[in-house]
C-alpha cells in the first residue's frame, strides 16, 4: 500500500506540524514501491543518455529529470523541451537563454548537451552568488559575501583572521602539502574549494596547454629537469606528443640526447615521437660556440643543415665550407672575403666568434602561436598560416609534409572519435599525435557525468513529489517548503542585486510566494518590469529591512519571511 503525505491545518499550524513529521513522512513516502522502482530505474540508466533524444524517447527518465525541475507538466512538450535541451548556453540570445522561467536554463546546464562544460550536477556553483569573485582580495574586501562563504562551511565568525584565510584561499588544493590541506580542521579545504583561487587552468586542447605552460617559464627552461620539475607543463608533453612511456629518468635520458648524433639514446628508440620532443626542446643540442675544429660541425650533417639554414646560405660541400670556417676575416684576399664567397662570411665570423644562441623549435613554435592561440579554430587556418604551419610540422618531425596541403587538412580535420578516420588510421604516429594535440574535429565526444549526478537529480524528484503530494492538501503549504531550494537557486545564479529581483519575476513559485509576502496587488504582474522591481525592492526593505533577495537565506530572516507568506495565505493576502 502507498504512502500519501499529509498536512494537518494551514499557514503556520500546519507549517509546524510539517516541520515536526516531514522527515518521517518523507521517507516513508520514498519507500513507496512504485516511486522506488522508478527512481532506482533512472539511477541505472541516465548517465548512459548521450543526447537530448535519446532522454526525450525515454518516458520515464524524461519524466524524472522534468519532476526533479519541477517541469511535470511539460512531459509532453516534446519540442519545446529539445529546443531547451539543446540550446546553446554561450549565446544569449538563443532559445533557453531567453525564457523567463529559470527553470528550463538549470534543465539545459545539468545535461550540457550543447556545452563544453558537458554535465554539471544541479547544485555545482559555477555561476553562483560568488560569481563576480575572482580573487582572494575580492573576497576579504567584501564582508557580505566572505561571512556567507564561511558560514556554508561552519566557521562563522572568523572575518578578521585576514592574513590567515588568505594563505587558505591561495592554497593549490591539489597539493596534498599546500596550507589549506595540511590544516588538522578540514573545513577550511572545503572554504578554499568554493573558489578554488589557485586551481590549474582548463584547456580546451593539449596545444592550448603545452604552449600555455610553456610561456609560464618566461625566462625559458634551462635544463630538462625544469621541463621534468613543472608537472603541468609535463603533462602537456606527454599528451601534445602522445608518449607512452612517461618515466622521468627515461624522459630526462630522451631530453639530454645530442639529436644530432646518430649514436645517442634517443636515435636509437623506433618509436620517432620521443626524438621529436627532444628536438623540440633541444636541451643535449650541440653548443657550436664551443667548437674550435671546423670538422666537428662538418662532419655533423643534421646541425650543418641547421647552421647554414640559420644564416640563409646554401650547402656548396665539405671543401667550400672549410675553406670558408679556416679563412682570415682580416684579409681581403681570403677565401671567404672574394665577391664570389662574401655571403659566407657572417656564417665564418659566427664559427670564428660569438654563434648565436640556439633557438629550440618549441620558442619558434611558442613565438607563432601564442596570439593566434585563442582564435586558432580550423585546420585550414592552421595549413594556410605557412610560418605556423612550417613551426607546428617542425616539432612534430613533419617537417617534410610542408608542401602537403591537402593532406594535411585530411589529417587534421578526422573526426577523432571514429576509429576508421584518416588520423586514427594513419600509419605514422606523428601524423595522429599532431591532430590530437589540435584537436580541431574532436566528433561526438560521450557525455561524461559527474560523480554523484543521478543520485542527485533523484533526490530533488523525490523531494519534489513529495512537495507535490503536500500540495494536493495545500497548495501553499507545497511553496513553502520550496521556498528556500528555489531562493537558494536565484542567489546560485549569481549576478547584480537587481538580477536576483528578476530571476524571482521568472520564477512562478517565486513570484507567487514574494508577492503574497509583500502584500503586492492583484493584477502586479501586469505592470511594466521596471515598476515591479521597484515596488517589489520597496516593500522588501519596509518588511524586512533589505533589498537584497541573498539576505533572506539568513536561517532568520528565512524563517520570518516564510512565516509572513503563510500568515498572508491565512489571512487572505493570497
Amino acid at each position: 500500500m502507498s504512502f500519501t503525505p499529509y498536512v494537518f491545518g494551514t499557514g503556520i499550524a500546519g507549517w509546524t506540524f510539517l516541520q515536526r513529521t516531514q522527515a518521517q513522512q518523507q521517507e516513508v513516502y520514498e519507500k513507496s514501491p512504485i516511486l522506488d522502482r522508478q527512481v532506482q530505474d533512472f539511477k541505472e540508466r541516465i548517465t548512459s543518455i548521450q543526447n537530448s533524444d535519446q532522454l526525450l524517447d525515454d518516458y520515464n527518465l524524461l519524466q524524472v529529470t522534468l519532476g526533479a525541475f519541477g517541469l511535470d507538466e511539460d512531459i509532453n512538450n516534446r519540442a519545446f523541451i529539445q529546443k531547451v535541451l539543446d540550446s546553446d548556453l554561450s549565446d544569449s540570445k538563443s532559445f533557453v537563454n531567453r525564457l523567463n522561467d529559470s527553470r528550463y536554463l538549470a534543465l539545459a546546464k545539468t545535461f550540457g548537451f550543447n556545452s563544453p562544460d558537458g554535465p554539471q550536477l544541479p547544485s555545482a556553483k559555477g555561476g553562483s552568488e560568488f560569481a563576480g569573485i575572482s580573487t582572494a582580495d575580492d573576497l576579504l574586501s567584501n564582508a557580505t559575501l566572505l561571512k556567507k562563504a564561511l558560514d556554508n562551511v561552519g566557521l562563522k565568525g572568523m572575518e578578521n583572521n585576514q592574513f590567515f584565510l588568505q594563505k587558505v584561499l591561495e592554497s593549490d588544493l591539489s597539493d596534498p602539502d599546500s596550507f589549506a590541506n595540511k590544516l588538522t580542521d578540514t573545513r577550511f579545504a572545503d572554504f578554499a574549494k568554493q573558489f578554488e583561487f589557485n586551481k590549474p587552468p582548463e584547456y580546451d586542447s593539449s596545444i592550448q596547454a603545452l604552449v600555455s605552460e610553456f610561456n609560464q617559464h618566461t625566462d625559458g627552461l634551462a635544463s630538462a629537469d625544469d621541463l621534468l620539475e613543472d608537472e603541468e607543463l609535463l603533462q602537456a608533453v606527454v599528451e601534445t606528443f602522445d608518449l607512452e612511456r612517461t618515466n622521468k629518468d627515461f624522459l630526462r635520458r630522451v631530453l639530454n640526447s645530442d639529436t644530432t648524433d646518430p649514436d645517442s639514446f634517443v636515435n636509437q628508440l623506433e618509436d620517432t615521437r620521443y626524438l621529436n620532443v627532444s628536438r623540440a626542446f633541444g636541451f643535449g643540442y650541440p653548443d657550436i660556440d664551443a667548437m674550435t675544429d671546423p670538422d666537428e660541425l662538418l662532419l655533423n650533417p643534421e646541425l650543418l643543415a641547421d647552421a647554414l639554414d640559420l644564416f640563409n646560405v646554401s650547402d656548396r660541400g665539405e671543401t667550400f665550407l672549410r675553406q670558408v670556417l679556416e679563412s682570415d676575416l682580416s684579409d681581403p684576399n681570403s677565401f671567404v672575403n672574394q665577391p664570389d664567397n662574401i655571403a659566407y662570411y657572417d656564417f665564418a665570423e659566427a664559427f670564428q666568434g660569438t654563434w648565436p644562441d640556439h633557438v629550440s623549435k618549441m620558442q619558434v613554435f611558442s613565438d607563432e602561436i601564442t596570439d593566434k592561440l585563442d582564435s586558432l579554430s580550423t585546420a585550414t587556418e592552421l595549413v594556410f598560416d605557412l610560418n605556423l604551419f612550417e613551426a607546428s610540422l617542425d616539432i612534430f618531425g613533419l617537417s617534410h609534409r610542408d608542401s602537403d596541403f591537402n593532406v594535411m587538412i585530411k589529417t587534421l580535420d578526422s573526426d577523432l572519435s571514429s576509429e576508421i578516420s584518416y588520423a586514427n588510421l594513419h600509419h605514422d604516429k606523428n601524423m595522429k599525435a599532431m591532430a590530437y594535440a589540435f584537436s580541431f574535429n574532436k566528433g561526438e565526444v560521450a557525455q561524461d557525468y559527474p560523480d554523484g549526478f543521478a543520485d542527485e537529480l533523484a533526490d530533488l524528484y523525490t523531494t519534489r513529489q513529495f512537495e507535490i503530494e503536500i500540495g494536493n492538501s495545500d497548495p501553499n503549504m507545497r511553496l513553502a517548503l520550496a521556498l528556500e531550494r528555489e531562493l537558494q537557486a536565484v542567489a546560485d545564479e549569481g549576478g547584480s542585486e537587481n538580477a536576483h529581483w528578476y530571476n524571482i519575476m521568472g520564477s512562478p513559485p517565486l513570484r507567487t510566494i514574494f508577492e503574497t509576502a509583500l502584500a503586492l496587488p492583484s493584477g502586479f504582474g501586469q505592470l511594466d518590469l521596471e515598476r515591479q522591481l521597484v515596488e517589489m525592492k520597496d516593500r522588501a526593505f519596509s518588511s524586512f529591512g533589505t533589498t537584497h533577495p541573498a539576505d533572506l537565506l539568513e536561517p532568520d530572516m528565512l524563517d520570518q519571511f516564510r512565516r509572513r507568506f503563510l500568515l498572508m495565505t491565512d489571512l487572505g493576502g493570497f
